[in-house]
């Protein structure tokens, strides 16, 4: 499996009007909540100071049906049901390829930043293929192969992830630790100031990439 991360403008994908006219607000595609087939049929939004943005989203021509399904102090869960006019790229992630799996999409001003999960180099150059016939303005942020659906899902690198899994069974996140980082680092045989590092690095990739929204996705697979 290879995992794709791009940019696209918003013109190519999703709600234009709305990202243009309140360029504060941050949408991201909720991939949790079971779904049929409808593209993007949850997104969360950051328009919590900004409540005009849904009935700028519930305007847009592409948009059929709009709900509210859940808020939070900056923001809501919005379920969305599509025209059958949307734009191709959605289109094409949506209903081309069935193991190609949308891991991640989010959208801020002017443009989406998404992360596709293709089976196969194969796959991902049919899709480069269609981007081009299409002339999507395609902007590629990262490519890598998915080895571990564990580090992948989470940007967590091997390093950190053996840090985080050997703090916890060694106590070191337990109050009061059983463990101190010292004795943490001497275990896999690092020093002490590495371990300190990749354990914030990992626990800062964990959290951006589970539970909020808008917010920097961390290193990427290879990284320290």
């Amino acid at each position: 499996m290879v995992v794709f991360e791009f940019a696209v403008p918003t013109e190519e994908l999703a709600l234009e009007q709305a990202l243009t006219e309140y360029p504060d607000v941050i949408v991201e595609y909720e991939r949790l909540v079971p779904t049929n087939d409808t593209p993007l049929p949850y997104l969360w939004t950051t328009d919590g100071q900004t409540p005009q943005f849904k009935q700028t989203v519930a305007a847009d021509p592409k948009v059929d049906h709009l709900k509210k399904a859940a808020t939070f102090n900056e923001g809501a869960l919005y379920q969305i049901e599509w025209t059958n006019d949307g734009e191709q790229l959605l289109q094409w992630i949506s209903s081309t390829h069935e193991d190609v799996a949308l891991l991640q999409a989010e959208g801020h001003d002017d443009e989406w930043v998404l992360k596709l999960r293709f089976p196969s180099r194969s796959v991902l150059s049919e899709f480069r293929e269609f981007a081009d016939e299409q002339a999507i303005d395609l902007r590629v942020i990262r490519l890598y192969d998915l080895t571990d659906p564990k580090l992948g899902q989470y940007n967590i690198t091997k390093k950190q992830r053996e840090a985080l899994i050997q703090a916890l069974e060694m106590g070191h996140f337990e109050i009061p630790r059983e463990a101190t980082l010292e004795e943490v680092a001497a275990s896999i045989d690092i020093s002490q100031k590495a371990l300190s590092e990749r354990l914030r690095r990992g626990q800062t990739n964990l959290i951006s990439n589970s539970l909020t929204v808008g917010q920097p996705t961390g290193v990427g697979v290879g990284e320290q």
